[in-house]
């Protein structure tokens, strides 16, 4: 018992720096680390132009992967990133347009990827 109570109290000092350092290092690594984030997102049709009639979105959603430091990334609200495509060009039939990803205000992140990248509108007249 008492080569016990030697070898914990034997350099205290020393031993209590150690651990905090070990639990800053710790902080500072988690802090810093990258992340991904994936999730599936519906996506709108801005600019649709008002004699066309979208009959149908295929597919109505696409999967949206980002990436950034991960305290940032989880203070992300995904409900305010907006995945639109631009229907200005959007004419009677079969319609490809590219799908784009605009964080909301102040949101810190890279979109790693959008899967599909495009998606197929079907529209009347």
């Amino acid at each position: 018992m008492k080569k016990i109570k030697e070898i914990l109290l034997n350099n205290w000092h020393l031993k209590i720096l150690s651990l905090l350092v070990a639990f800053l290092l710790w902080l500072n690594i988690t802090s810093t680390q990258k992340t991904r984030l994936e999730f599936y997102a519906d996506v709108k049709v801005l600019n649709k132009p008002k004699n066309i009639k979208i009959e149908k979105i295929e597919p109505e959603k696409v999967l949206i992967v980002i990436e950034g430091v991960r305290s940032k990334l989880n203070q992300v609200n995904i409900s305010n990133i907006k995945v639109y495509v631009d229907g200005r060009r959007l004419k009677k039939g079969k319609n490809q347009l590219k799908v784009f990803v605009k964080p909301s205000d102040g949101e810190n992140f890279n979109v790693v990827q959008v899967k599909p990248d495009r998606i197929y509108i079907y529209t009347t007249r």
